[in-house]
C-alpha cells in the first residue's frame, strides 16, 4: 500500500476518531453479536469484573508511573485540518499541579507519553507495547479507540482509564478498566429519549447502518423500535467497502431513491452510516430529518464540511453527553492548564465551537482532565497499598462522581465501570455549526 493511499484510508478512519475526542462521547457500537446488549440496555451480568490481582507495576514506595496515550496529530497535518493543540504540554501540565500538592496519597506521578501515530496501522499496538513492556506503567489513560484498548487490558494486563468500555470489550479484560464512554451500550436509553421526545411517532422511518452495526441494529435498534411499535419504512445496510468511495456512494445513492419513493421523512442513522449517509444526501434535493446515534461520529461529517453546505442538518438531531467547558466548577483543570501555558488563555472551550484554523485546546485538555481526575479519585480511595484489587475495589465503591466537562454525573460500581452517564439530545444549531446541549 502507498503511503498516500494509507493515509487516505487511515485519515478517514480517524477522522471519525478525531470527533469522537472532540465531543467525549462514544463509537459505534461492536459487531460481536454475542456481546451486543440488548433493548434494554446492558444487565449487571453483562459486566463481570476482571481479574485484579494484588500487584502493582511501576508503583514505589513514592511514585507511579502513569502511561498518557493520545494521537500524534502532526502525522495527519497534511492531508486533514485537525489540531488538539499540545496533548503532551497539557497533561505535563495537570501531573505538575497533582504533584505540586502532594501527588497521589504521597506518591508523584511520573508519566510517560505515548503519542500515537494515527497514520500506521501499528501505530496503537506499538505505543501500547513500549508503555507496557518497555516503560511498566501501572497504568494507561487517554484516548483509546475502540479494539485499541484490548492490547492494554486484555494482552498485556495493564490498568486503563478511558476508551470505549463496551461489556463485550470488558468481558474480554484482564485487568481493571475504567471510563466515562460506554462504546454505544447506552444507545437503547438513547433510543428511547427520541421516542419520548415524539420525533419517531407517526413519521416514515428509515432506518441506516454499516454491515458491521448488524448485531446492534438487529438486538438494539430494530429490537426497540418493535417493542414500542414504531414502524420502519425501509432499512439499509452498507456492506460496500469503505475505502472504495465510488461504491460507498453508488449504494447510499440507492437508498436515496428507496426512501424518497417510499415518502421516508426521518432517517435514523448507526455506526458507521452517520459520517457517510449526510455525504451523499447533500448532493441531492432530497431533505429527510435526520438522527444520529452518535453526535461524534456525526460531526466528522460536519468536520469535513465545516465551510461547505451543511443545509442537510436542518433539524437533526445527535445523542450524545451533555458538555460545559466554560463553568469552573465542571472544568476545574482550566485555570491549571491556562497558567502553565499561557496560549490557552480564553481558547479552553466546547471543541465544536473552536474556530476554524486554530488548536481546539478543549479536547486535549477534556482528554487530560477528565482522566487523570478519575484515575487520582480512585487511587486516593484506594490508599497507599496501591495495587490492581485495592484500586479495582475503589473504582467499584466510587459511587456518584462527577467527571471534568460532562454536566451529568457518573456513577461508578461494579455493575458500572463505565459511569452509565446518561446520554442526551444534541440539537444541531446551525449558526454555530455543531450539536449542542439545548440550553
Amino acid at each position: 500500500m502507498t503511503s498516500r493511499r494509507r493515509a487516505h484510508r487511515f485519515g478517514s478512519l480517524f477522522l471519525a476518531a478525531t470527533a469522537a475526542l472532540t465531543f467525549a462521547a462514544c463509537s459505534v457500537e461492536s459487531d460481536d453479536d454475542s456481546g451486543t446488549p440488548s433493548a434494554g440496555g446492558a444487565t449487571p451480568e453483562a459486566y463481570p469484573p476482571p481479574p485484579a490481582s494484588a500487584t502493582a507495576p511501576g508503583v514505589t514506595s513514592d511514585s507511579i508511573k502513569i502511561g498518557f496515550v493520545y494521537p500524534d496529530l502532526e502525522k495527519v497535518k497534511q492531508y486533514v485540518d485537525v489540531d488538539h493543540g499540545d496533548y503532551q504540554a497539557v497533561f505535563q501540565a495537570l501531573v505538575d499541579k497533582v504533584n505540586k500538592d502532594g501527588g497521589i496519597a504521597g506518591r508523584r506521578i511520573v508519566p510517560v507519553f505515548g503519542a500515537v501515530d494515527v497514520l500506521s496501522p501499528a501505530g496503537a499496538s506499538e505505543t501500547c507495547v513500549r508503555l507496557t513492556e518497555d516503560e511498566k506503567v501501572f497504568a494507561a489513560l487517554g484516548s483509546l479507540n475502540a479494539e485499541d484498548v484490548n492490547c492494554y487490558v486484555q494482552t498485556h494486563k495493564t490498568l486503563v482509564v478511558g476508551g470505549d468500555l463496551t461489556a463485550e470489550r470488558y468481558a474480554r479484560a484482564q485487568a481493571p478498566w475504567v471510563s466515562d464512554l460506554r462504546g454505544g451500550d447506552e444507545l437503547g436509553e438513547g433510543l428511547q429519549l427520541y421516542i419520548d421526545k415524539g420525533v419517531l411517532r407517526g413519521r416514515k422511518l428509515a432506518v441506516v447502518a454499516y454491515r458491521d452495526d448488524q448485531a446492534v441494529l438487529d438486538k438494539v435498534v430494530l429490537s426497540t423500535l418493535r417493542s414500542k411499535n414504531i414502524p420502519v419504512t425501509e432499512t439499509g445496510v452498507l456492506d460496500a467497502d469503505t475505502t472504495d468511495p465510488a461504491a460507498v456512494s453508488s449504494q447510499l445513492n440507492v437508498f436515496i431513491q428507496k426512501f424518497q419513493s417510499a415518502g421516508v421523512d426521518t432517517v435514523l442513522l448507526v455506526g458507521g452510516s452517520q459520517a457517510q449517509f449526510p455525504t451523499e444526501l447533500q448532493k441531492t434535493g432530497y431533505r429527510p430529518r435526520l438522527l444520529f446515534a452518535n453526535a461524534n461520529t456525526a460531526s466528522s461529517y460536519v468536520l469535513t464540511n465545516r465551510n461547505g453546505d451543511l443545509s442537510v442538518l436542518d433539524d437533526s438531531l445527535a445523542l450524545g453527553q451533555a458538555t460545559n467547558y466554560s463553568d469552573p466548577k465542571i472544568n476545574p483543570c482550566s485555570s491549571t492548564v491556562e497558567a502553565a501555558l499561557p496560549q490557552t488563555r480564553g481558547k479552553i472551550v466546547e471543541p465544536a465551537l473552536t474556530p476554524a484554523g486554530q488548536p481546539s485546546w478543549g479536547t486535549s485538555e477534556s482528554v487530560a482532565c477528565r482522566y487523570l481526575t478519575l484515575f487520582q479519585a480512585i487511587a486516593e480511595k484506594a490508599g497507599k497499598d496501591l495495587t490492581y484489587k485495592s484500586f479495582q475495589d475503589a473504582a467499584f465503591s466510587l459511587g456518584s462522581f462527577h467527571i471534568p466537562t460532562l454536566v451529568d454525573a457518573a456513577t461508578y460500581s461494579r455493575q458500572s465501570p463505565a459511569g452509565d452517564i446518561p446520554p442526551t439530545i444534541l440539537p444541531w444549531d446551525p449558526a454555530k455549526k455543531a450539536f449542542l446541549s439545548a440550553g
